[in-house]
């Protein structure tokens, strides 16, 4: 699946992920079991003009949607909006994250919405639908995950019986999914206009596990180290080094909740060159210490 540069959406830089299907076509699910790249293998955020589908078959991955990530392991769903921004990673290069992914049109599911809904009552569960998490975890959320689960079934039938299913179970799920999700507003990560900051603020994104110094990162927005450092500051409340930390730490309370990954690993994947950095740089964020923060979140 190529992926091209399409256009920039609030000063925010965006790919367009084109996908091998007629548009006649409601679903495309090619079956293929997709190995999700690590590290900086796959370096920007893309969207599609369709609803992404997956399930998680192996190992354990990485989501990043909308500024909010997301850990995903074996039999977790995904969901995906269209124009959603987002990425996905393998947390190992030796056991890598494996899933299966399918699409279906919006216009074909918005269609089938618009038969039981007003219109302005579409809008609102369009809406909502950008506000489900990316990843749905069957024992937090077994309802839901049973649903996607059946989508998935239904577009490896590769019939047209079978993609008018999926495409009616996931109209079922976003009204449903409205009435738990509120309409969708985009965090103040994607939105803000200063465009060198979003530009740095995307790059740590990705880069979360670098050691790029204030230097590198005013170079690469053409600015001073004093110049980024304010404006950064004047946006995030914080220096740009500081809210890398911050973005590590996002990440690690996550996977403290969702795998058992030993916390001297979590600390080393997400960029800590000691873990008793992670252990200060973690506590002065949460206010208590990891194993702390595994055991009272579990």
């Amino acid at each position: 699946m190529q992926k091209r540069a399409y256009q920039q959406l609030s000063y925010y830089n965006t790919y367009f992920s084109p996908l091998p299907a007629e548009q006649n076509e409601p679903v495309y699910f090619s079956g293929i079991y997709t190995k999700l790249p690590y590290a900086d293998d796959f370096t920007f955020l893309h969207y599609h003009d369709r609803y992404e589908i997956g399930i998680c078959e192996s190992g354990e991955g990485l989501f990043l949607s909308e500024g909010v990530f997301s850990s995903v392991s074996k039999g977790d769903l995904i969901f995906i909006a269209p124009s959603r921004r987002h990425y996905s990673r393998s947390l190992s290069r030796e056991n890598p994250c494996v899933c299966r992914f399918a699409y279906l049109h919006a216009s074909t599911v918005e269609q089938l919405i618009s038969l039981s809904s007003s219109e302005d009552k579409k809008k609102l569960i369009t809406s909502c639908a950008q506000s489900i998490p990316s990843v749905i975890h069957p024992t937090e959320d077994p309802k839901s995950a049973e649903l996607l689960a059946r989508i998935m079934e239904a577009c490896a039938k590769k019939t047209h019986e079978g993609d008018m299913v999926a495409a009616l179970l996931i109209s079922a799920f976003m009204i449903e999914s409205c009435e738990v999700y509120p309409p969708f507003s985009p965090p103040h990560i994607m939105s803000n206009t200063n465009d060198a900051i979003s530009q740095i603020s995307e790059y740590l994104y990705l880069h979360y596990s670098g050691s790029d110094t204030s230097k590198f990162l005013a170079q690469k927005c053409h600015l001073s180290e004093s110049q980024l450092r304010r404006r950064f500051v004047s946006v995030y409340g914080m220096p740009p080094i500081a809210y890398r930390n911050l973005l590590r730490c996002r990440i690690a309370a996550e996977l403290l909740t969702r795998t058992d990954m030993p916390v001297s690993e979590i600390s080393g994947r997400i960029g800590f060159h000691t873990t008793s950095d992670f252990y200060r740089s973690f506590t002065k964020i949460y206010g208590t210490s990891p194993s702390h923060y595994r055991s009272s979140h579990r």
